[in-house]
């Protein structure tokens, strides 16, 4: 049994070793088919159905003289290693060059424009040489000012590129007016600011097209404006904004580029090419309020009872300066602590009482520190509504106030 095993695994290398030493001639031989291939009367899947065979067998070969590189580093055998290496080595005339991943990309773009971006994705992975670039130049220049920059992409052939829009472009719009678009030559538009669009199987450069404009934008008051064709000193209509609730307060249309804040203003004069205005609103939103430990409708009374609440900021620009305040009516009640510190607010965060960072989603109410403080007296009624009114205000002087109401146990 032992003899009839050993003559099982000597024969197991042998065939082994006998397909490993005829891999590299298979390879030789798809290699030169590849090369002889006439591209023009080949179809693109046989192409790739070729080269796919080619690299298959490719890395069989480097496989294995990978693995006996490190058999022979563990044995201490230079030759072995060395005559592995050179079959490792060798296989690098395999990789598809730069004359032959050019030829493979005339012939893709030869195809259906509906295939194109398969056929081009294979060969974005199996040429390092094939690595198409999509130039963004925002360059401008004129009446002595000049600005040079140009963004450079490079993706997967089809992927989804965002064009930049107005907001993303830093620029004297007071020179250069603002971003009408992005065009396949420098004077004209091919594509909408903030246009996604599939990422060219060839290297391509889109210019920035500039106009002399002014532009309101608001999303929200959900206004967008633009005055085209403007001139210096021209005197433009400045957009009514309307509160989409009372948490919101307006602060001016601001511009950017120049830092120029239109607050109580109806008319802009127009200076230079343009500018773009962004609508600028405070908000601050109650998301709710709560005692702590004992909820809303079972407050003890002769007790202490903290209370706190969750804020969020709805609006674009950041609260600072916030302080509260806790005011009641209810003769039942005698606050400890009516005023609190509250950290500041960024845009588009939440935060409580006494949270030390804001969060991107609302926090739950809890723990003792910086909350409000009261006592309610020890002859009220069980069931007795107490309301309370919280105040704040930030360092602007603006505030907001809302109401809740706290049941006696």
């Amino acid at each position: 049994m032992r003899h009839k095993n050993t003559v099982l695994v000597t024969c197991f290398l042998l065939c082994t070793g006998l397909t490993l030493l005829f891999a590299a001639p298979i390879a030789e031989d798809t290699y030169g088919k590849i090369q002889s291939m006439d591209l023009a009367s080949q179809s693109m899947d046989t192409i790739m159905q070729e080269y796919d065979k080619l690299y298959s067998q490719v890395t069989k070969i480097a496989q294995n003289a990978l693995e006996d590189m490190q058999k022979a580093r563990n044995e201490g055998n230079h030759q072995a290693y060395r005559d592995a290496y050179g079959r490792y080595s060798s296989l690098s005339r395999f990789v598809l060059n730069q004359e032959d991943t050019d030829r493979l990309l005339q012939r893709i773009l030869q195809e259906p424009e509906t295939e194109r971006t398969k056929y081009a994705l294979w060969l974005y992975g199996k040429s390092n040489y094939y690595r198409p670039t999509l130039s963004i130049d925002f360059s401008l220049s004129g009446d002595g000012y000049r600005y040079s920059y140009t963004q450079r992409l490079q993706q997967e052939p089809g992927t989804d590129i965002v064009l930049p829009d107005a907001s993303r472009v830093r620029i004297d719009r007071n020179r250069a007016g603002i971003l009408a678009g992005w065009g396949l030559q420098p004077e004209t538009v091919d594509y909408e600011p903030g246009q996604t669009i599939a990422m060219p199987l060839t290297n391509q450069t889109l210019y920035a097209v500039w106009k002399s404009a002014v532009q309101f934008s608001d999303a929200i008051g959900n206004i967008e404006s633009v005055h085209d064709q403007v001139s210096t000193g021209d005197e433009i209509t400045v957009p009514a904004v309307t509160p989409p609730d009372q948490s919101y307060r307006f602060v001016g249309w601001y511009d950017r580029s120049t830092r120029t804040l239109l607050d109580d203003e109806t008319t802009y004069t127009v200076s230079g090419k343009g500018a773009v205005f962004e609508g600028l609103w405070k908000n601050l939103t109650f998301d709710a309020f709560n005692t702590i430990y004992y909820g809303f409708d079972r407050l003890p009374v002769k007790t202490q009872i903290g209370m706190g609440f969750s804020i969020s900021n709805q609006g674009n620009v950041p609260l600072s300066g916030l302080k509260a305040t806790l005011a009641t009516d209810s003769p039942h009640v005698s606050i400890l602590q009516d005023t609190l510190d509250v950290r500041d607010m960024p845009a588009g965060m939440h935060r409580t009482n006494n949270s030390r960072y804001a969060t991107n989603t609302q926090s739950t109410i809890s723990g003792e520190a910086n909350t409000f403080r009261f006592v309610i007296d020890a002859e009220t009624p069980g069931g007795t509504e107490i309301p309370f009114v919280v105040t704040i205000t930030d360092s602007d002087g603006e505030s907001w106030a809302s109401q809740v109401v706290f049941t006696v146990k």
